[in-house]
């Protein structure tokens, strides 16, 4: 019995499968860290087509929400939360004037799949600031 113990046969196998189990854990943790790379890429992309709609119509209105729709189809991304920040010229209307700012601040729940065993929640935020490029007669 002594002699099975102390013998070194079948010591290369172990540890090809030990690299091999190595090498698939940094494989899956790359990959997840790609996967969340192209979110808050695609949330920038998000952000800057929306605040590019607002600027154009110098108004937070049917245009944004149309274009916002779209853009949740096109990338896949349901943001958690969608807030706007500006002054605006008409409240009621939600216009804004030449050359005001407007901020968008978009905040997307995302998950970082942590080898298939457990999930980290990870909170991405985009936010962008342009100027409104309408005049509104007062």
């Amino acid at each position: 019995m002594k002699k099975i113990i102390k013998s070194n046969r079948g010591d290369g196998y172990i540890e090809v499968v030990v690299g091999v189990f190595c090498s698939v854990l940094l494989l899956v943790f790359i990959i997840n860290t790609f996967t969340l790379l192209v979110v808050k890429q695609n949330m920038d992309f998000y952000t800057k087509e929306l605040l590019k709609t607002a600027t154009i119509d110098g108004q937070i209105g049917d245009n944004v929400a149309t274009r916002q729709a779209q853009l949740t189809a096109e990338t896949g991304i349901s943001p958690t939360s969608v807030a706007w920040n500006t002054t605006y010229f008409n409240a009621s209307q939600k216009t804004v004037q030449f050359g005001e700012k407007i901020e968008l601040t978009v905040i997307y729940q995302a998950t970082f799949k942590g080898f298939g065993i457990f999930n980290i929640p990870i909170t991405l935020t985009a936010k962008h600031t342009a100027l409104s490029q309408r005049y509104w007669k007062g």
